[in-house]
């Protein structure tokens, strides 16, 4: 008699529905920030690093953004636990594990924002090593497990892999923080915009999975429910 139990389609769409609801409530806090922000600087918001949302002495709705932050990094961990229970091999627990240290660090910058400067730098120094590795494994297994990674989340993969590593090399690693941008008043900041990019190209990974982790699940479900009606014959 086989031991294998088909996959529990129910749950995996109440983590795909939580996932989704929690993405957009934090994009909801920080738009609402960076809203805030706008009507005292104008365009220039984008200018700031976004990190400079969260901080309370300066930012009117830091507490908002600091929210979101938290909900964001709770979504990033529901997304990886939906994915470690789709026992997809290897590349599948790398990518979770991974994923797990992403989810802690944006949480970790939630609730240490930028008035807390060294535990800041060091959680989102974590946060930039752990997103580049992420986006490493989804694109390889792009070659290795293809359904794992579909077109959608190989682009933003790529193209969140290119943000990080920009940053990377912008950082300085002697303070685990980035120099001051030297600009005028009305021209743009490379790190800022950079970080902004990075910061949507993140929530974006995070919808993008738990899509795939839908279709993966759904197709997994209706797989193991074809083995069983054929076994019962």
């Amino acid at each position: 008699m086989s031991t294998y139990q088909p996959i529990n389609y129910d749950f995996h769409r109440m983590v795909i529905f939580t996932i989704l609801a929690g993405a957009v409530i934090s994009a909801l806090g920080i738009s609402i920030t960076l809203a805030a922000k706008y009507l005292q600087l104008g365009f220039l918001v984008f200018n700031q690093r976004p990190d400079m949302l969260g901080n309370y002495v300066d930012s009117p709705l830091a507490y908002i953004f600091n929210m979101g932050l938290i909900l964001a990094g709770v979504c990033t961990l529901l997304a990886m636990y939906g994915l470690q229970q789709l026992r997809l091999g290897y590349f599948g627990r790398y990518i979770s594990l991974a994923g797990f240290v992403v989810g802690a660090t944006i949480i970790l910058m939630g609730i240490y924002p930028i008035n807390f400067l060294e535990e800041h730098r060091l959680f989102s120094t974590a946060f930039l090593l752990a997103t580049i590795l992420l986006y490493f494994l989804s694109l390889c297994a792009r070659i290795n497990h293809k359904p794992l990674c579909p077109m959608p989340l190989f682009v933003v993969s790529l193209l969140g892999l290119i943000c990080a590593t920009a940053l990377a090399l912008m950082l300085n690693w002697n303070n685990f923080d980035f120099d001051p941008c030297l600009h005028e008043a009305s021209s743009i900041c490379a790190v800022s915009v950079i970080m902004w990019c990075q910061t949507h190209f993140i929530m974006l990974w995070c919808i993008v999975l738990a899509l795939t982790i839908n279709k993966l699940a759904l197709k997994s479900y209706r797989e193991s429910i074809s083995t069983q009606l054929s076994a019962s014959y």
